[in-house]
């Protein structure tokens, strides 16, 4: 009984969920940044977030000044678990279609319980189209992530990491 009372109100949120992203998605900018400014943990000044963006509990989601987040990016914190919260620092740049994700499932028992970490991605980091962050990785400030990767181990500051999985190419250097 309690699994479908449980299967009942995480359908029901995610239902008025997909309407309010529909909402988002036919608003105009201004309307936008104030409905995000009350659903996000903190949301510094100078975000933008592009149109067709999906946040699945923005409650757990914080982001800091000057934040691009592009179109069709996708950011998954978690409910269900302890630590499956986003955080962004400040002056980050999304690509197009990058997806975030906090959490994910224990493969070792066959009830694939909820896993979470949470992600944090520090101040001046880059994350190029069509990548992924994977639960409980942390990207240090000045790196920048290749087009395509997929983050599955932390990425230290002002380095420069691609591929599937994400490693480390070479330092970042600044002009």
């Amino acid at each position: 009984m309690k699994r479908i009372w449980l299967l009942f109100l995480f359908t029901t949120y995610s239902y008025f969920m997909g309407i309010i992203s529909l909402l988002l998605d036919v608003s105009p900018y201004p309307v936008r940044i104030l409905i995000f400014k009350v659903m996000f943990r903190k949301m510094g000044k100078g975000v933008l977030i592009d149109y067709k963006a999906y946040f699945r509990y923005p409650s757990k989601i914080s982001l800091g000044e000057n934040v691009a987040i592009n179109r069709g990016c996708e950011f998954y914190a978690v409910h269900q678990a302890e630590g499956g919260t986003i955080t962004v620092g400040n002056n980050v740049a999304f690509g197009p279609y990058v997806r975030v994700f906090a959490g994910g499932h224990d493969y070792s028992s066959l009830e694939l319980p909820v896993t979470a970490d949470p992600i944090v991605i520090h101040d001046y980091v880059w994350v190029g189209g069509n990548s992924t962050i994977l639960q409980g990785v942390v990207i240090g400030e000045g790196a920048v992530i290749g087009a395509g990767s997929v983050v599955t181990k932390d990425i230290p500051s002002y380095t420069i990491a691609a591929g599937n999985p994400a490693r480390v190419l070479r330092p970042r250097i600044l002009s």
